[in-house]
Order: structure tokens, then C-alpha cells, then sequence
């Protein structure tokens, strides 16, 4: 496909990029608060919660919070929410160590991070889900296709320079510059990299070698950053730099974000729409715990990542519990209405609707 083709098809992707990178996440950028149909206990809550983990969700999560407060505020009620954005393995570590309330997480509990949590049951709801996007800045080059097995190539440093044979395959036409790849990746435990790696075993088992996790041991020639945030100020700053990120976070750098090809070999923007469309395909469990990356539906983005708020099944008192189910109540329905502006998928309906039935399994222990 010619270079003008495909920098057209991307064109609505790097609009929105543009119009949000200045303040993503900020109210002024934000839809109005949204209001939630049912207000019924909102105006006697009192609680205090504290969160942290992800920093895949945090720019939604800081802003639905703020919603929450505003409308149990202007009811009556006081309700507090901070949430502090450290990385899905510091999330669920923290919950096990009880020092949050909930944790924010692209990954579910790993069989060795169980131990933590002794008999308690945990509980996961999904928020909303969102692209992994593989972003990059490079002079004179504004859109690339990309392939999964050229993009495990480029991370484990088997292609070192944009103008390699395998990345000009991907993009005929496109005048690729002799310039040094410097990767980025995430130097904290992060539910991203286990998304993103899980992608390309799954999707490029032959090329890529590294295996998946939430850590890897990346080449010695590539860059490690904290946080989604760490990883875009980074490419932002480095002419030649690749690395990956969500597309909250690429948009607040106005990055430039590559199509990546799906099963059916079709290069798909990294788009709310096409994450939506990856959402609705994946096999949902009976917890609640999915997998969206590399399905074969139409219109999916292949890196497309959920994102989960994990809880204690059983709260230490009613007005703790209380405040839980009203805030992921309050995200799972009305809040909603901030995942697409933000560049984030809403949930399918029908997992929302799963979610909020979920609900039902937040307890208070007995006093």
C-alpha cells in the first residue's frame, strides 16, 4: 500500500492524538461528569479508599474518581478516592500487603504472587480496555505498518536500523531512514509488558524469544523507563526510539503509532473502535478474568489490553464495602461515558452488565 494510503488511515487516529495530547485526562478534555441513573445510597456514604497499581488505567481512573466524588458530594455524602499509579505487580503486592484498598491491574494474580493473599478471595471487575500501541518517533516518517514478527525483531534487538529489510517488507514505498533503533520498554513489573509480550508469543511464537511476563530480560542495548509515562517522555526525546504504551499516553506525547497486522494479516489501527472490537470477541470466565490480544474478529486490534480493579471479596466493615461496590458500580455504568474520550474501549455491554452482577460478592466482615 502507498505511503499517502496509509497515512490517511491513520489520519483519525493521530487527530484524536492531537486534540487530546495537551490535557488527556484533564476535565477540560473529559465529557461532562456523567450521572449515574441510580443515586440510591450515594448520599450517606463516608469512606476513605486508596488505590494503585496500573499505570495502563490510570488516566481513567483518575478521572472517573474525580466524577465519583463530585456527584456523592453534591448528594451528601463523603466519599475520598485516591489512586496512585505504581504498576500492576506493585498493585497487587499492595493489596496482598493490604496498604490499598484495591488494586489496578492488566494482569491477573500469578500462581507465585498468590501466596500473598493467604485464604482471602479476591475478586476482579473489568473497567474498560484499551490499545497497547507501538509507538515511535522517528524524523520524516509520521505512519508505519507493522507486522508481529517484525515488531518481535525490533524488541529483542534483532533489527537494529529503521531502514531494515524487514521493517521496508512491511512498508513498500515508505523512504525509511538509515537511523539507529533504540527500544524502550518498561523498567517496572508492569501489566503492559505482560500484555504486550503475550502478544507477539502468541502472535509471532517463532520470531519471538523472550517469553512473556510482567518482567522479561530485555537486551542490553535496549532503554528501561517507570511507568507508561517514563516510556513516551523517553521516545519523545530520542529521534529513532520505538517502544510501547497506551494511547492515553501516546496521545499526551502526540506520538506517532503504528497499524499492527491482525491474524487475518490486515494492519489495524491502535483505535478505540478496533480495542471495542477485540473487547467483544474474547472468551469472558465465570471471574471475569479475559483475554483480548491477537483475536481473529474484524476490525480488532490485535494489542488490545483489559484492565481489572481487584478486590477483597470480604471488606473490613459495611461502610468499606459499601463505598467499593458504589465507586465500581458508578465506573462499571455512568463512567463509562469517559473510556472513548479518554482512548480507551468502554466494555461490551453485556460484560458490563456481568461486572455489575458481580457486585454482589463484595461482603463486610462480622464484627
Amino acid at each position: 500500500m502507498p505511503a499517502r494510503n496509509r497515512l490517511l488511515s491513520l489520519v483519525a487516529t493521530l487527530g484524536v492524538v492531537a486534540l487530546l495530547a495537551t490535557g488527556c485526562g484533564s476535565s477540560d478534555d473529559a465529557a461532562a461528569v456523567p450521572l449515574p441513573a441510580n443515586t440510591k445510597g450515594l448520599s450517606t456514604l463516608s469512606a476513605t479508599l486508596q488505590g494503585g497499581g496500573s499505570s495502563f488505567q490510570d488516566t481513567f481512573e483518575q478521572q472517573v474518581s474525580s466524577d465519583f466524588t463530585s456527584v456523592v458530594d453534591q448528594l451528601g455524602g463523603t466519599v475520598a478516592i485516591t489512586y496512585t499509579k505504581s504498576g500492576s505487580s506493585d498493585g497487587k503486592k499492595s493489596l496482598a500487603d493490604e496498604t490499598v484498598d484495591f488494586a489496578g491491574s492488566d494482569s491477573p494474580i500469578k500462581d507465585d504472587e498468590r501466596a500473598g493473599f493467604g485464604d482471602r478471595r479476591m475478586l476482579y471487575f473489568p473497567i474498560m480496555g484499551g490499545p497497547i500501541t507501538v509507538a515511535f518517533h522517528l524524523k520524516g516518517v509520521k505512519a508505519l505498518d507493522l507486522r508481529p514478527a517484525t515488531i518481535a525483531a525490533i524488541f529483542q534487538a534483532d533489527i537494529t536500523t529503521w531502514d531494515d529489510e524487514a521493517i521496508q517488507a512491511d512498508n513498500p514505498g515508505v523512504d525509511l531512514p538509515h537511523t539507529r533503533i533504540t527500544v524502550v520498554h518498561r523498567s517496572d513489573g508492569s501489566g503492559t509488558t505482560s500484555n504486550f509480550t503475550k502478544f507477539l508469543v502468541a502472535a509471532a511464537p517463532k520470531a519471538w524469544k523472550l517469553g512473556a511476563g510482567e518482567t522479561v530480560n530485555w537486551p542490553t542495548s535496549t532503554q528501561g523507563a517507570e511507568k507508561s509515562t517514563g516510556v513516551t517522555t523517553a521516545i519523545k526525546a530520542t529521534n529513532g526510539a520505538v517502544g510501547y504504551a497506551d494511547l492515553a499516553d501516546a496521545a499526551k506525547e502526540l506520538l506517532s503509532v503504528a497499524r499492527v497486522a491482525n491474524p487475518s494479516g490486515a494492519f489495524t489501527a491502535p483505535t478505540p473502535d478496533n480495542a471495542s472490537a477485540a473487547l467483544g470477541a474474547a472468551r469472558v470466565g465465570a471471574d471475569l478474568v479475559f483475554d483480548p490480544l491477537n483475536v481473529d474478529a474484524e476490525g480488532a486490534y490485535p494489542i488490545t489490553s483489559p484492565t481489572w480493579v481487584i478486590v477483597d471479596a470480604v471488606q473490613a466493615n459495611q461502610g468499606q464495602a459499601d463505598a467499593i461496590k458504589a465507586y465500581l458500580r458508578y465506573v462499571l455504568t455512568a463512567g463509562q461515558a469517559q473510556a472513548k474520550v479518554l482512548l480507551y474501549a468502554p466494555l461490551p455491554k453485556p460484560l458490563a452488565r456481568l461486572a455489575v452482577a458481580h457486585l454482589d460478592e463484595i461482603t463486610a466482615a462480622r464484627s
